[in-house]
């Protein structure tokens, strides 16, 4: 387990990086900033690991060599996830609404759960976090929780 070097592009490999925590903050939380989001995320995650979640996807300007991402963005595995006591302990995990407003403002970015359509033409969101803008191929990170 490892995350490769950056391309030229600022994009990591093509593939799904699985990786640890502690090489998610190694790598990617090289400043202030992205430690910002590094702690939203971790809670997050801790939210979505008492409902049964089992792993993560980490994407988005975040998962690049931008040095000052916005936000982050990514999914979870949802097959092992009790919904309705996600709801109980985090509901924001479940509000999509106002383009996330709510994750954002509570950890930093936002997270869809892997399986749900994210495009017009069926991708799920796991799928669809691993072509950039253009359509071509690109890398994202996984964590087991």
């Amino acid at each position: 387990m490892s995350i490769p070097s950056f391309q030229s592009n600022g994009n990591l490999p093509e593939g799904i990086h699985l990786a640890t925590w502690q090489e998610v903050e190694n790598t990617l939380g090289f400043n202030e900033r992205r430690k910002e989001l590094l702690a939203g995320l971790k809670r997050a995650c801790e939210s979505l690991k008492l409902a049964g979640c089992k792993r993560i996807y980490i994407d988005g300007s975040f998962a690049t060599s931008k040095e000052y991402p916005g936000d982050f963005d990514g999914c979870w595995q949802d097959d092992t996830v009790d919904f309705i006591y996600l709801k109980s302990i985090d509901p924001v995990l479940l509000d999509f609404t106002n383009k996330r407003a709510m994750q954002k403002a509570k950890y930093g970015g936002e997270l869809f759960p892997a399986s749900y359509q994210a495009d017009i033409y069926g991708k799920t969101f796991v799928e669809f976090f691993q072509e950039d803008r253009n359509g071509n191929a690109k890398g994202i990170i996984a964590i087991d929780l």
